[in-house]
């Protein structure tokens, strides 16, 4: 039988991803990356806070990948935005632009960690391929990224609620919860009952190719890929091992998917292997693909 996952499911696989020492070895800490917020439309919001919230992001995901620690941010306002710009500035940093207004940081933390999953995705590899499957696949990093903005969400308020910024923005750590739970809560984003992840790939294949940017599909899977996430715990980190593998580009999409799980040391893997499982039988056991080899690899 299926398993029906409710909000109350959902809760509980925030709480079961795992620590960021179990996901990199490492003891988690303050996020390195430089995050600069240049002056713009933000409404009432001051650049200082901006950058503070997105220090506040860059602090739940930085651990899981300590290859991305040390990066360089340039974040613009733009209503072109929210989006990773493929070029960078003249000193190295990469260009992220946002589309948010005043102090809603539930908003600024949901689009940014957005972005951010897009560069440890290592999306630049994607980016700079002229091969048209690379980009028919971009559907299924968009929906991983929409995954980490709900886990972030959920994250930045049990971080705010103990530990905020500042004392008086402590009252604001509801916001963060509130809002993931009522993006879950979205009719779109449930599975029917009658169907599998796998069969409603194969029903809606060619227009995740034609189109990433499909924004109630892409929420859907996203929300089948935080349950995983909560039954592979600490295996956030094999985000960043997506894109790795440049050839992968020109496979189809199950073999892209074989050269993730490929690349992803074994501690982490998990994650990957259930995702596979999910598309290719429509159950977690993962035994669709018990042959790969794993062999992990260095994020770019």
């Amino acid at each position: 039988m299926r398993e029906i996952w409710t909000l109350a499911s959902f809760a509980v696989a925030f709480l079961l991803v795992g620590s960021p020492a179990l996901a990199t070895g490492l003891t988690p800490s303050a996020s390195r990356i430089a995050i600069h917020v240049k002056q713009g439309d933000w409404g009432t919001a001051r650049t200082q806070d901006i950058e503070t919230v997105l220090t506040s992001v860059a602090n739940v995901l930085v651990p899981y990948f300590p290859h991305r620690a040390s990066i360089r941010v340039l974040v613009a306002s733009s209503r072109q935005g929210p989006r990773v710009l493929l070029e960078k500035s003249p000193d190295g940093a990469h260009l992220v632009l946002l589309n948010v207004q005043d102090t809603r940081w539930d908003q600024f933390a949901y689009q940014f960690s957005h972005e951010l999953c897009h560069l440890f995705a290592n999306s630049e590899h994607r980016e700079m391929s002229s091969d048209v499957v690379a980009r028919n696949h971009q559907w299924f990093e968009e929906a991983l990224c929409e995954a980490v903005s709900l886990f972030t969400l959920k994250q930045m308020a049990s971080s705010w609620e103990h530990s905020p910024p500042y004392p008086y923005w402590k009252d604001y750590a509801p916001a963060f919860r509130e809002y993931a739970e009522r993006l879950l809560g979205e009719k779109h984003r449930r599975l029917p009952l009658d169907k599998s992840v796998a069969e409603w790939y194969a029903e809606n294949r060619e227009m995740l190719e034609s189109n990433p940017y499909l924004r109630e599909k892409n929420e859907f899977l996203a929300t089948q890929l935080i349950a995983l996430l909560g039954v592979a715990p600490g295996s956030l980190g094999a985000i960043g091992y997506l894109n790795l593998e440049r050839s992968s580009y020109s496979k189809s999409f199950e073999a892209y998917l074989e050269s993730w799980y490929s690349c992803c040391p074994e501690a982490i893997s998990d994650f990957a292997r259930r995702v596979i499982s999910l598309f290719t039988r429509g159950d977690h056991d993962g035994t669709a693909i018990a042959a790969v080899t794993v062999s992990g690899g260095t994020p770019y």
